[in-house]
């Protein structure tokens, strides 16, 4: 069968798969039946290879072509976020408090459509194509569980690709990007220390709180003023706790926060920065202070090559108006880059924006919608994409 009406035949299946996962969202770690839907629906195509060992849920699901040849992996991410659904969609979320609203439903039934159609093509492959039904990627961990799993290795991957559901783009369209994708994420945790006492006495006291307030504003410099405007960097302070009554000074402060880079070694060199500004800030002032770091995804730099074969792939089956090139990256972050750190690879931006102003509004809220003509797009970018690439 040609490979357009394979596509679109295999397509409403995947809009069926896709409903059906919307309506049982699960949450990180917890994609169980999710995980028994896509094995139950994989293990009845001839020619995958599932794999299971050693997780939790998610799936490895490899497609080993006739000839030998290169691999590239393909990843979709299949967990839920922990929101009330308000779409008043007829598949809404049966599960309370839970709801598929990054598009996760989406990403999951492109990469079962995919995994479809390439099976057709077995004896035509030269090399492999392994696919990816990734857990947790909103707690973060799903990245690292299937590495951890063996995902890259035998047969070791040459490439990867992903794909991410996108509102400022109409359904049916798909972005691409070169170099610098999507921000890394990481938490600093800011402890300050004075010394606590009667809100009547400053003076005998070392006012943490005080202290804080410098330091919120003062870190601000590490991107303003030691960092080129050019080289985006977001600091962003989320919590700031301190005290039990309104007339006692403290003893300490903790602050938490998020700083997100796009560039490798900006993110090694922010942290020294945060770390002067802030101990030297509270020893001017009395007190001290410490920057606690905790390490979440790396930024996601999109392998030029690999975006190459997306576009060529992309127009070969939407058109040239189809297909966007992105001029920014997103500050957001996405554990797909761990994939990255050590093979090429590239995201693909799928519209998902109609005339429903809720199709429009941003991911992670309880009335946004996704045009599922996505759904298909993004099957053919990907068939496309894997084929051109193991040529």
């Amino acid at each position: 069968m040609d490979l357009t009406k394979l596509t679109e035949k295999i397509d409403k299946e995947a809009v069926e798969l896709r409903r059906k996962i919307h309506q049982n969202p699960e949450l990180s770690f917890e994609e169980v039946e999710t995980t028994k839907l896509l094995e139950d629906e994989l293990s009845q195509v001839e020619g995958l290879e599932i794999i299971k060992d050693g997780l939790k849920t998610g799936l490895i699901v490899i497609l080993r072509g006739d000839k030998p040849g290169k691999t590239i992996a393909l990843r979709a991410d299949m967990d839920a976020l922990p929101i009330q659904e308000e779409t008043g969609l007829p598949f809404a979320s049966q599960n309370k408090h839970v709801m598929h609203a990054c598009g996760h439903d989406i990403h999951t039934s492109v990469l079962f459509g995919a995994a479809k159609v390439l099976s057709h093509y077995k004896d035509q492959i030269k090399g492999n194509i392994k696919f990816f039904f990734q857990p947790a990627e909103e707690k973060l961990g799903g990245a690292v569980a299937l590495m951890k799993a063996g995902c890259m290795k035998d047969p070791d991957v040459d490439a990867a690709v992903a794909v991410h559901t996108w509102p400022n783009l109409e359904g049916g369209k798909v972005g691409l990007k070169k170099g610098p994708t999507t921000a890394s994420a990481d938490e600093i945790i800011v402890k300050v220390r004075g010394k606590g006492g009667h809100a009547a006495h400053p003076e005998d006291c070392i006012d943490p709180v005080i202290i804080s307030g410098y330091i919120l504003t003062k870190i601000q410099t590490a991107v303003s003023r030691e960092t080129s405007p050019l080289d985006p960097i977001v600091v962003t302070v989320g919590t700031l706790n301190a005290g039990t009554a309104s007339n006692i000074i403290p003893d300490e402060v903790v602050m938490t926060g998020t700083v997100r880079t796009v560039k490798h070694k900006t993110r090694m060199e922010i942290f020294d920065r945060l770390e002067r500004i802030i101990k030297h800030t509270a020893i001017s002032m009395g007190g001290e202070a410490e920057l606690q770091v905790n390490k979440g995804v790396p930024p996601l730099v999109a392998d030029e090559n690999v975006v190459d074969t997306i576009e060529r792939s992309a127009v070969e089956m939407l058109g040239e108006e189809n297909v966007v090139k992105l001029d920014e990256p997103s500050m957001g972050g996405e554990d797909f880059a761990f994939y990255l750190e050590n093979t090429p690879g590239a995201m693909i931006r799928l519209g998902t924006a109609n005339e429903d102003d809720n199709s429009r509004i941003s991911l992670h809220n309880a009335r946004v919608i996704f045009d599922e003509r996505s759904i298909g797009a993004g099957i053919k970018v990907l068939v496309k994409t894997a084929l051109n690439f193991l040529e």
